[in-house]
């Protein structure tokens, strides 16, 4: 993507707290003896992403899921069924630490938004929606987001590191032989069990490439598919879609601090964090 004159940043917040509590490399521990990592790891990835992206943002806005997101769950049971229920106020929940992260955001002043009922992935895409004249940058791993990326639209995995986790239309084209806006119906196919949606038996991405050749999409595949499975693909393709028209706040992303970002140890020791009897 080359510059322009204004490049958004849309983080995926509930992403990289996961992220930040279960894969920072090492326990953060403050002075009174509690396990801050996730606040801290969140921290110090957001700033690493929005400071190493490689190319310069001039807004961003940080989005969150909703405490129990439940419409996806409404259209299909199966939808994340096996993972366990976070408990309020338990020690493995890295939710605990977002009371901390928003009052750390506001400190950088950076915007953050959630949705009461729905999941970041549609709260950003609803955003982008919005914004659709302005060039983006998607910053998040989850695949869901191959759906909207564009000529405008990049999604970056910022893990990877510079522009190899960069994801483009061309990207997508090449590893999957098919089109950004046939992302949901390829997924219907093939599955996804990261979210314990288990795809068409007997489908894999050969066959699913196949069968969306030409730019076809589930609703043509009546005759490939059983009826039952036609049903089915229709109903997870459904689960995958991400709604681009929330209605939302009019707040959104605003311009990157000309300052830059302060690192975590000293923004959370401006926060008293360290000395905190935390949460």
């Amino acid at each position: 993507m080359k510059q322009s004159s204004r490049i958004t940043a849309y983080v995926d917040g509930s992403q990289m707290l996961y992220r930040a509590e279960y894969g920072f490399p090492a326990r953060i521990i403050s002075r009174t003896g509690h396990d801050i990592t996730g606040l801290f790891g969140f921290l110090a990835l957001t700033r690493k992403a929005l400071h190493g992206c490689p190319i310069t943002l001039t807004h961003a806005v940080v989005v969150f899921d909703a405490d129990a997101p439940v419409a996806r769950s409404r259209v299909d049971g199966r939808y994340k069924a096996d993972r366990q229920p976070l408990t309020a106020g338990s020690p493995d929940n890295p939710f605990r630490h977002l009371p901390w992260i928003k009052r750390s955001l506001e400190s950088w002043g950076l915007p953050y938004l959630e949705h009461e009922s729905m999941e970041a992935d549609d709260v950003i895409a609803s955003l982008v929606h919005r914004s659709r004249t302005a060039p983006a940058i998607v910053v998040s791993r989850d695949k869901d987001f191959h759906q909207i990326v564009s000529a405008k639209v990049t999604q970056w995995d910022s893990s990877r590191g510079g522009e190899k986790g960069w994801i483009t239309p061309e990207m997508i084209r090449h590893r999957y032989g098919i089109e950004p806006a046939q992302w949901c119906d390829y997924v219907a196919l093939v599955g996804d069990p990261s979210d314990g949606m288990p795809g068409i038996r007997g489908i894999g991405a050969v066959t699913a490439r196949r069968l969306l050749t030409g730019g076809l999409a589930v609703d043509d595949l009546a005759t490939e598919l059983t009826r039952e499975d036609h049903r089915d693909a229709l109903r997870q393709r459904d689960v995958h879609r991400l709604d681009r028209h929330l209605p939302l706040p009019p707040c959104g992303p605003t311009e990157m601090p000309e300052s830059g970002l302060l690192p975590a140890a000293p923004l959370l020791e401006s926060l008293g964090v360290w000395d905190s009897p935390y949460p």
